[in-house]
């Protein structure tokens, strides 16, 4: 919603314009630090996307992935807005770190995360410390 004129834009209903199938749910999503581009997760119960919307511009960046993800949990991005990671799942119970770069336009996989690792990740978002 842009505050100022009461506009609003309903992001399952772009992403389907855009021609993503099977949008349900936005899982996860937070906003960059020069707030006016959101990463957010979509999809289905069992397949998850990651994509950026610039509210500027109206307009999506689709992240590329190496699988087709089961679910995102969580998107962080960093101080200077530059890069994002998420934690997505994939194979079944099996979380792993990425790290999307705006500069080069490529997902990095980082690591496998155990259980415990994955809980501190969650516990730096500020969506879900609330």
């Amino acid at each position: 919603m842009d505050m100022k004129n009461g506009k609003h834009q309903i992001l399952n209903d772009q992403l389907s314009a855009a021609g993503k199938k099977n949008i349900e749910t936005i899982n996860s999503y937070n906003w960059s630090p020069k707030a006016d581009q959101l990463a957010f997760s979509y999809g289905d119960p069992a397949k998850s996307s990651i994509a950026i919307y610039d509210s500027q511009k109206g307009a999506f960046t689709f992240l590329p992935r190496e699988t087709d993800y089961i679910s995102t949990s969580l998107i962080l991005w960093n101080k200077n807005g530059n890069q994002f990671n998420y934690i997505s799942e994939y194979p079944s119970d099996q979380k792993r770190l990425y790290t999307y770069s705006m500069i080069t336009k490529k997902v990095k996989t980082v690591k496998k995360l155990s259980e415990k690792e994955f809980q501190q990740w969650l516990k730096l978002d500020k969506y879900e410390a609330n």
